[in-house]
């Protein structure tokens, strides 16, 4: 295998449907044609102009149930970016950060640049344990919970409506916010509703366009818990410029909103992700892993002879990437006994259907190796 074509299936990107391209090509030639395409680029966008907020808002008024007001949407430069804003509003330097114990991977590393402890909440198969949550509140008394109850990632699991009621209640008694990402909530379109539409006065709630339209648009929507509240998180860094959405991508984005374009292409995309899905239940036939609709990756529990890094390591030798529990994990380097045997595949990365299968197969060779199975 040692001149086996390379198969990332480490990175959950998006595929490029034909209405991505077609959608990108009317927006891009009807900008180039005005006049006035200068001037719609001439300034910063803090925030967002009022027509982004206003595209963002009706965007998100479909898994909101609702339009939020004006006043409540931010735009920003990713969700990265948003993040430490929250960071460092809502939590601040020295105070505590709940997360599920594996969590988006960039967190751990965004929250230490701000001084912000993290402490894990446990999870199962269904998602965040409310129980847990209370524990961690009356134990750490924490500012915040980061979590991410639709499409986990990585585990894909989906919060159940009970729960959802559970931890807003849990929230607003122990006075803690929550931030919740929802970036594979436009791909899943499936109840339970966000946690949002359940406490939004407790809610700060994201959702990027980087996995249902575009990853490098680099646009992503905030909706604070009210007016004040998002004027004083945006105030204090209203000339910080690194934050504020690129006014190109901004213009695209909104454009692709109004034109009703974005929809298409986040069907598409949701399409395109239950074929794959269906690809790696042909493939992996024999194996036990965890998927949802809409979801760009697989959750894939290993047999008990085999370790996430000794998986990691074999598929590397065969010329594929995947990621371990480990790379996702809150719990910390003592913990390792607590961490899952799994991994992570991400299923739209490859631009083929042929190379998804190819390199899954590649990984089901390793995993019969490690059992009694034949394949």
């Amino acid at each position: 295998m040692a001149n086996a074509l390379s198969i990332d299936l480490s990175k959950a990107i998006p595929p490029t449907p034909p209405e991505l391209t077609s959608g990108l090509q009317d927006v891009l030639a009807q900008l180039g044609s005005e006049p006035n395409v200068g001037e719609r680029l001439r300034r910063n966008r803090i925030g967002g102009s009022d027509e982004d907020r206003e595209a963002g808002a009706v965007w998100l008024g479909r898994r909101l149930g609702a339009k939020p007001s004006l006043d409540r949407v931010v735009v920003a430069h990713g969700t990265q970016n948003l993040l430490g804003l929250l960071l460092r509003h809502c939590i601040g330097e020295r105070q505590t950060l709940l997360a599920e114990a594996l969590t988006y991977p960039v967190l751990v590393p965004l929250a230490a640049r701000y001084g912000v402890k993290i402490r894990a909440v446990a999870i199962d198969k269904s998602g965040l344990l409310p129980d847990a949550f209370e524990a961690a509140c009356q134990r750490w008394q924490p500012k915040a919970l980061f979590c991410n109850p639709t499409v986990h990632n990585p585990t894909t699991s989906v919060l159940p409506a009970a729960r959802r009621r559970s931890v807003v209640s849990i929230a607003r008694r122990y006075g803690v916010v929550i931030i919740e990402d929802d970036v594979l909530g436009p791909l899943h379109k499936r109840e339970p509703p966000p946690l949002a539409t359940i406490g939004p006065d407790v809610v700060w709630y994201i959702q990027s366009l980087s996995k249902c339209i575009a990853l490098g648009l680099k646009v992503a929507f905030l909706v604070g818990p009210n007016a004040l509240n998002v004027q004083q998180l945006v105030s204090p860094v209203s000339n910080h410029s690194f934050w504020f959405p690129s006014a190109l991508a901004a213009e695209i984005a909104t454009r692709l909103i109004q034109s009703g374009r974005a929809e298409e292409i986040c069907q598409s995309i949701a399409d395109h992700a239950d074929q794959r899905q269906a690809i790696a239940r042909n493939t992996l036939r024999d194996f036990s892993f965890q998927s949802e609709a809409g979801g760009l990756h697989i959750w894939l529990n290993l047999p008990s002879r085999i370790s996430g890094g000794t998986c990691v390591a074999k598929a590397a030798a065969l010329g594929v990437q995947i990621r371990a529990a480990e790379a996702f994990s809150t719990l910390g380097k003592s913990a390792n006994d607590s961490i899952p045997q799994a991994v992570r595949i991400a299923l739209t990365s490859p631009t083929t259907d042929a190379m998804l299968q190819d390199g899954l197969a590649r990984l089901a060779s390793i995993l019969y190796g490690s059992t009694d199975l034949a394949p």
